[in-house]
């Protein structure tokens, strides 16, 4: 009776170390990993062994946590398949700017910037994700970001047209007694090339073509359009604006040649 007593004792005290790490695999399988404990030792060197080398992955698997992109990823592994190939895909592309950075960040020192770089893409990377949409990278002060890749989305210029806003960020702001942040911001939609772009080791899930490049320059155009008091400018495409539902008011601003184009596109801003 003390054998098989003490035989459920050591089974239970050997079995458990391996649920644990067994629940914490499944977490990260989830990509929980920031909401993943580390495995505390044991007395049993090859369980003890077991605990320190995942304590060393998870480690390691935080930093990898910050430099991906944890929605986009979570998304590709949910579908189950293997490494998407390069497709044509219709999507509506984003890009953001912030009007007078140079005026903004003059003169402040380099932690004070980072930081507010870092406030600015955090409230505007939620607004694209809550409505869907990919961020694909951020450049300087400006964010690329689209909708239609990797999940199909027949209503993706209307999320696009509905995910920003810096008001939250502006009231902040004004009660710090700082001048507003204002935006400006570039829509189009259209056919582009999505899958894996770069060389081996460095891959990014982006897309490419002239869709993204009439996005960029939609944004730049923002420059010659007086925002007045305007916290946002937005600037739109036809091929966007006729995507909009009713709820969504557009005013036509004209034809405009956007730079390195030789064709006029009709641009209108997002009321």
């Amino acid at each position: 009776m003390l054998a098989i007593l003490a035989a459920v004792l050591l089974g239970r005290r050997i079995a458990r170390p391996v649920i644990q790490l067994s629940a914490a695999a499944s977490h990260i399988g989830k990509l929980e990993i920031s909401e993943t404990a580390e495995l505390p030792g044991s007395l049993f060197r090859e369980l003890n062994d077991q605990a320190r080398a995942f304590n060393e992955m998870l480690r390691g698997l935080r930093w990898f946590e910050i430099y991906l992109p944890k929605k986009l990823v979570g998304r590709l592994i949910s579908d189950d398949a293997a490494m998407p190939a390069s497709v044509e895909r219709e999507v509506t592309v984003m890009f953001t700017d912030i009007v007078g950075f140079t005026g903004l960040s003059e003169g402040s020192p380099a932690p004070e910037i980072a930081e507010f770089l870092n406030r600015h893409f955090a409230l505007l990377a939620a607004c694209i994700e809550d409505e869907d949409g990919t961020v694909d990278k951020f450049i300087g002060d400006s964010i690329m970001a689209f909708w239609g890749a990797p999940d199909q989305l027949p209503d993706h210029a209307e999320r696009a047209s509905r995910a920003v806003a810096v008001d939250a960020e502006n009231e902040n702001r004004r009660a710090a007694g700082e001048p507003p942040v204002r935006v400006r911001i570039g829509l189009h939609s259209g056919p582009v090339t999505v899958g894996n772009i770069g060389a081996p080791g460095r891959i990014n899930y982006t897309i490419i073509g002239d869709t993204v490049n009439i996005a960029q320059r939609l944004e730049q155009l923002g420059k010659e359009v007086e925002i007045g008091e305007s916290a946002v400018v937005v600037l739109v495409s036809a091929a966007t604006a006729e995507r909009l539902g009713p709820e969504i008011t557009c005013s036509a601003l004209g034809g405009f040649q956007l730079r390195g184009r030789n064709a006029t596109i009709d641009v209108f801003r997002l009321g």
